[in-house]
C-alpha cells in the first residue's frame, strides 16, 4: 500500500463521530512503523491500554513480548508506575511506545530520560503527540511542544536519528474542531434522534475523508499556511 493510500481515513472510520482525526494519525503511524520492529522485541508501551483500548491499532498483533506501563491501575498495566520513575532494569527494552502521553506531564524530559535508560543502544523511541487538539484530563493536560522542541530535547537527551513528522494540517484540524463540537451535541442533547445523528455522520464523514485527502496533498506539495498547523506530531528516535 502507498504512503497515501495509508493516510487516508476509510469510510467507516471518518463517519464514526466518536473516533477523531487524531486518532487516526495515530493509529497510522503507529502501523506504518512497529511492523519494522523486529519479532520478539521487548517492548514497553507507556501510558498504553492494556485493557479498554482506543482506536484502531493493536501493539499485540506483530509478535512482540509487550509490557505495559501506567499510572493508573485501572488499565490492569504490568507495572503501576510514574513515567519519569520507572522501577525498571537499564538497558532492557528493545523499544518504548509514548502515545499521546507526555501532555499528561508537567515536564517530558525527565520521562525521556526515563525512557533512554531503559532502552538498549541501537533502542527505538516512537512518539506520539498532540498539538493543536483540544485539551483534556487524563487526569491532567500540561502542554503543548513544536517539532522544534521535541528534536533539540531529544537531541539534549542523548538521542539519535530523530525524525519527526506533522501530522495533519489545517483542514484536519478543523475537521476535527467541527467532529468534537458534532460528538458532544449528539450525546448529550436529546433532540438528536438516531436519525437525526446518522444523517450528520455522513456529512462529517465525507468532510473529514476529504479534509485529510486535501492536507496529504498539501504536505506534498510547495509550502502553504495550512501547513503551519497539525493534529499533532509523530516522532521516531534512536538511543545513541
Amino acid at each position: 500500500m502507498t504512503d497515501q493510500g495509508r493516510r487516508i481515513i476509510a469510510r467507516a472510520q471518518a463517519r464514526d463521530l466518536g473516533y477523531s482525526l487524531r486518532r487516526h494519525y495515530v493509529d497510522q503511524f503507529h502501523l506504518r512503523h512497529v511492523p519494522n520492529l523486529p519479532k520478539n522485541s521487548l517492548v514497553l508501551d507507556l501510558g498504553g491500554n492494556r485493557i479498554a483500548k482506543r482506536g484502531l491499532f493493536n501493539i499485540e498483533a506483530y509478535g512482540l513480548r509487550v509490557v505495559y506501563a501506567n499510572l493508573t491501575g485501572e488499565k490492569r498495566p504490568h507495572v503501576q508506575t510514574d513515567a519519569a520513575a520507572l522501577p525498571l532494569q537499564a538497558d532492557s527494552f528493545d523499544a518504548v511506545i509514548c502515545a499521546e502521553l507526555l501532555e499528561h506531564v508537567p515536564d517530558p524530559r525527565p520521562v525521556l530520560r526515563e525512557v533512554h535508560r531503559i532502552l538498549h543502544v541501537g533502542g527505538t523511541l516512537m512518539i506520539c503527540a498532540p498539538f493543536l487538539n483540544r485539551i483534556h484530563g487524563d487526569p491532567y493536560d500540561f502542554a503543548r511542544f513544536t517539532d522544534f522542541f521535541w528534536r533539540e530535547t531529544l537531541d539534549a537527551e542523548g538521542y539519535t536519528g530523530i525524525e519527526t513528522e506533522r501530522q495533519g494540517g489545517f483542514w484536519s484540524v478543523l475537521a476535527d474542531m467541527l467532529r468534537d463540537r458534532a460528538y458532544h451535541k449528539t450525546t448529550q442533547d436529546a433532540l438528536w434522534t438516531p436519525r437525526r445523528v446518522q444523517a450528520l455522520s455522513r456529512i462529517m464523514g465525507f468532510v473529514r475523508q476529504k479534509a485529510v485527502e486535501w492536507d496529504y496533498a498539501e504536505q506534498s506539495g510547495p509550502t502553504t499556511a495550512g501547513q503551519g498547523f497539525t493534529t499533532g506530531f509523530g516522532i521516531r528516535a534512536i538511543k545513541a
